[in-house]
C-alpha cells in the first residue's frame, strides 16, 4: 500500500483539528510577541496567572497550566523590569516545606501515586517564584484575572440552573457546577470571587459582581463555602477593628460595605421567595448538616474523617506517604490493596497529617501563619476561605491555594493604604535661599561697602 496515500487521507480526515491547532499556535505566538513588545508586559501576564488559578483541573501532561502561566510571567515580564533586592527567605521556606512533605513518597508504606509529589513541588516552586519576583503592581492583575474566571463560571452556573446550558447532575440535585467538577468547588470559587469583588475598587462593576457571586454561592448550596465566608468575614472584621484601634493595621475598609452586605441579604431573600425549589433545596442542606435530617453528603464526610483517623492511628511518625490519605474513598471506605482513584483526602489537615506525620507540620503551619499574617487584607481573606473550605473539599493541590499563599507572603499586599496622616512624620520645609535679585537695595549697598 502506498504510504503517501495514507498520509494524504489522514491529513484530509483530520484537517479541522490541524487547522484549529495551527490557528491556536499562531494566536499564542502573536499574543506572546505583542506582550513582549509592551512597555509593561507583566500586567497582562499577571492577569493570566490569576485567571489560570481560577480553574480546578486545567492540566497539560498532568501539570497545571498555572505553572506555565507563571513561567511566562517570570521570563517575559518579571525578569525584564527593574526590581529591588530579592528576598529569598520566604521562597526557600515554601519550597523546603513542600519538599519535606513530598519526600514521604520515598518512605511511606501506603503511597498511592508518586506523581502527587511532583505536582506539589511544582506548585510550591511557582508560588516561590511569585513571592521572590512579584511586586505591588502584580497583585491587582492577579486578582482581576482570578475574578474574571470566577465571574464567567458564575454566569455559566446561572445559565445551567436556568436550563440554558446543559451540565452533569450531581447526586440527583439541581445544583449547578459552572466550570468545575462538583457544586462544592463552584461554591468555593464563588466565595473567592465574592471576596475579591467586595474588597477591591472595580468601579460600577463592584455591586453587580458581588450580587452575582452571592447568588451562585446560594445556588451551589456548598455548605463549606458558606462556613468559610462567615468565619473569614467575622475574623477579618474583628481583627481589623482591634488592630485599627492600636494603629498597627494596614487594612482600609472600602466604603459602602455595610450597604452592600444588606443588599446581598435582600437579594438572597428575594431569590428564595421567587424559587420554592431553591428554598426547599437549601432547607434540606441545612437540615442535613444540623442533624435534623439524614443527608448522604454529611454522612460521607463523617465517615471519611473517621477513616482518616483510623489511618492516622496506623501511621508512623513520618506518615504513610504523600497521597496515602487518598485511599479513603468517597463513602469513607479505605482501599488498603492496589491503588485508588483519589490521591488526596477531603480534609487537608487530616490528610497531610496522615501522609506526612511530623513532616507535614511545617507546611501546615506555613499556610496557617500566612493566612493569619494578612487576615485584614484581601490575600489573607482569600487564603482563609480556601483553607476553611478545604476542611471539606481539599484544594491544597490546585493553584488557587498557592496563588493566595504567594500573595500573603509577598512584600506588599493589595489594598494597603498609606499610613494614617497622624502617623506620618511631618515634612520640614527646607530653607530656601533668596535670590540676589530679590534683595533690598540697602542690603546690596551694605554688602558692597563691606
Amino acid at each position: 500500500m502506498d504510504t503517501s496515500t495514507i498520509q494524504i487521507n489522514y491529513v484530509t480526515e483530520w484537517w479541522p483539528l490541524l487547522l484549529i491547532g495551527v490557528s491556536l499556535l499562531a494566536l499564542v505566538t502573536t499574543v506572546l510577541w505583542v506582550v513582549a513588545k509592551l512597555r509593561n508586559p507583566s500586567a497582562p501576564l499577571a492577569a493570566l496567572v490569576g485567571a489560570t488559578a481560577g480553574f480546578q483541573t486545567a492540566q497539560v501532561a498532568s501539570i497545571h497550566v498555572f505553572c506555565f502561566a507563571v513561567a511566562l510571567w517570570l521570563l517575559i515580564g518579571a525578569l525584564r523590569r527593574p526590581r529591588d533586592r530579592l528576598r529569598f527567605g520566604w521562597p526557600l521556606l515554601v519550597v523546603a516545606c513542600a519538599c519535606l512533605l513530598a519526600s514521604t513518597v520515598l518512605t511511606g508504606e501506603m503511597v498511592n501515586s508518586k506523581l502527587v509529589a511532583i505536582q506539589l513541588v511544582l506548585l510550591a516552586g511557582t508560588s516561590a517564584c511569585l513571592i521572590a519576583f512579584g511586586s505591588t503592581e502584580d497583585v491587582r492583575p492577579f486578582l482581576l484575572g482570578l475574578l474574571t474566571v470566577t465571574s464567567l463560571a458564575c454566569v455559566a452556573a446561572v445559565a445551567q440552573y436556568a436550563g440554558v446550558l446543559p451540565y452533569k447532575i450531581y447526586l440527583g440535585t439541581h445544583r449547578p457546577i459552572g466550570f468545575y467538577s462538583e457544586p462544592d468547588w463552584l461554591g468555593m470559587f464563588s466565595a473567592v470571587g465574592l471576596m475579591i469583588a467586595f474588597r477591591n475598587k472595580i468601579g460600577w462593576l463592584r455591586t453587580p459582581l458581588v450580587f452575582l457571586h452571592v447568588i451562585v454561592l446560594l445556588l451551589a448550596a456548598a455548605r463549606a463555602a458558606w462556613l468559610a465566608v462567615v468565619v473569614v468575614a467575622i475574623v477579618g472584621y474583628v481583627v481589623g477593628k482591634v488592630t485599627r484601634r492600636s494603629g498597627r493595621t494596614k487594612a482600609e475598609p472600602l466604603r459602602g460595605g455595610f450597604r452592600m452586605a444588606v443588599g446581598s441579604i435582600v437579594v438572597v431573600l428575594v431569590a428564595l421567595a421567587l424559587s420554592p425549589e431553591l428554598s426547599d433545596s437549601l432547607q434540606s442542606r441545612i437540615a442535613g448538616v444540623s442533624g435534623g435530617r439524614t443527608e448522604v453528603g454529611a454522612m460521607a464526610r463523617q465517615q471519611q474523617n473517621n477513616s482518616l483517623l483510623e489511618l492516622e492511628s496506623l501511621a508512623p511518625w513520618t506518615g504513610l506517604g504523600l497521597s496515602a490519605s487518598g485511599r479513603v474513598g468517597v463513602s469513607g471506605r479505605i482501599g488498603y490493596i492496589g491503588t485508588s482513584k483519589n490521591n488526596i483526602a477531603s480534609n487537608w489537615l487530616l490528610g497531610w497529617w496522615v501522609d506526612g506525620g511530623l513532616f507535614a507540620i511545617p507546611i501546615i503551619l506555613l499556610f496557617l501563619g500566612a493566612a493569619a499574617r494578612r487576615v485584614t487584607v484581601t490575600s489573607g481573606l482569600l487564603l482563609g476561605v480556601v483553607l476553611v473550605s478545604s476542611l471539606f473539599s481539599n484544594a491544597t493541590l490546585i493553584p488557587i491555594s498557592w496563588l493566595a499563599l504567594a500573595m500573603c507572603l509577598m512584600r506588599t499586599t493589595p489594598n494597603d493604604p498609606d499610613p494614617p496622616p497622624e502617623l506620618k512624620p511631618e515634612a520640614k520645609p527646607e530653607p530656601r535661599a533668596e535670590p540676589i535679585e530679590a534683595a533690598e537695595p540697602a542690603a546690596l549697598e551694605v554688602a558692597r561697602v563691606a
